[in-house]
């Protein structure tokens, strides 16, 4: 009897321990904590929420393959010499490859449209390209001129790696970038990179008589659209 009885509390406890089993797996989120069975824990759902970086536009930064959403902004070089007025190197000696004291005054007030926060239209920039002025095909010094005092004041160095007539090879650099771009070049040679980066975007076919102006490309899901911004910098900008 005592042994027939072991039995039975036996047999009743494993009945027991099954029956609670089952109810516990019937109470557990699927696939909750589960790194094997396709499910994923809240923690990391929550690592997958992302946004824009500070100072960046939604979408402003590409994913580094030529694929992601980017923000790609094209600037002529501040004001150059013209008649009467003379450009200035760096060291303010009299350089005719050089800007004006009005393309210097562009190029000073150009970080306000930047920092502390973007004017509409624009992204602050995480890359920098100008001309080369510093190798054998160098072109003038304006365009990195231009954009040495915003590149300074967001902490970055401006790209000199391009000279004029390589636009195609600045184009394909500047498509795989994993951030918002500038590029300050010289006006005629801006529809060139235009045709090798965003061929159907809509931009002019030539850069217009003008030193005050942003053209802004903004790739999304593979295509591109233009816009422009006026910079507004200066007295008689447009």
């Amino acid at each position: 009897m005592v042994h027939r009885y072991d039995e039975g509390w036996s047999a009743a406890l494993s009945r027991r321990g099954v029956i609670a089993a089952l109810g516990a797996l019937s109470l557990s989120p699927a696939g909750c904590g589960s790194n094997g069975g396709g499910g994923t824990t809240p923690q990391s759902a929550s690592t997958r929420i992302t946004g824009p970086s500070p100072g960046t536009a939604s979408g402003g930064g590409g994913s580094g393959d030529g694929s992601g959403d980017l923000v790609v902004m094209i600037m002529r070089h501040g004001e150059k010499p013209t008649g009467g007025e003379a450009g200035k190197d760096d060291s303010g000696k009299r350089d005719s490859h050089s800007l004006t004291g009005r393309g210097w005054a562009r190029a000073n007030a150009l970080p306000r449209l930047f920092d502390p926060q973007p004017a509409a239209g624009l992204v602050r920039p995480t890359r920098v390209y100008a001309a080369t002025d510093q190798s054998p095909d160098a072109g003038g010094h304006r365009m990195r001129q231009t954009v040495t005092p915003l590149a300074k004041r967001l902490g970055l160095t401006v790209d000199l790696s391009y000279a004029e007539s390589k636009e195609a090879d600045l184009a394909a650099a500047v498509s795989a970038a994993s951030g918002p771009v500038l590029i300050c070049w010289e006006h005629s040679r801006i529809p060139d990179i235009v045709k090798a980066l965003a061929p159907r975007s809509g931009a002019p076919a030539t850069w217009p008589d003008r030193f005050d102006l942003i053209w802004v490309f903004t790739r999304t899901a593979g295509n591109w659209s233009f816009n422009k911004v006026d910079e507004h910098l200066l007295d008689a900008d447009a």
